[in-house]
């Protein structure tokens, strides 16, 4: 319950980020350090949780780039698609090393 209301304000976040954010690609790192530390969180506490949080935006990263490639520059959606990316290895690399408790 909690992984899902996190995620879908993640996604939220992630797609307004997409549509309205600046064409500067700032936030990037603390967007990487964030899933570092979602995923070693993940990794150790809570991996269902964190797994179900990260979905939406990896799902939605496809969508998020082409959002980002009509209203910004390439950079910039290819900015956004990394990101959607990384939440997507998070994703992975927590079910491969928790597989005992993912679904």
């Amino acid at each position: 319950m909690i992984g899902t209301l996190w995620g879908i304000g993640l996604l939220f976040s992630y797609l307004g980020q997409a549509w309205s954010g600046s064409d500067s690609t700032s936030g990037f790192v603390p967007m990487m350090s964030f899933f570092l530390v979602s995923t070693l969180v993940g990794l150790t506490l809570f991996p269902r949780t964190v797994g179900l949080a990260l979905s939406p935006m990896f799902m939605a990263s496809p969508l998020a780039f082409v959002i980002s490639l009509f209203r910004h520059s390439f950079i910039y959606s290819i900015t956004i698609l990394i990101i959607g990316v990384v939440a997507g290895i998070a994703q992975y690399i927590i079910a491969k090393v928790r597989p005992d408790a993912t679904y």
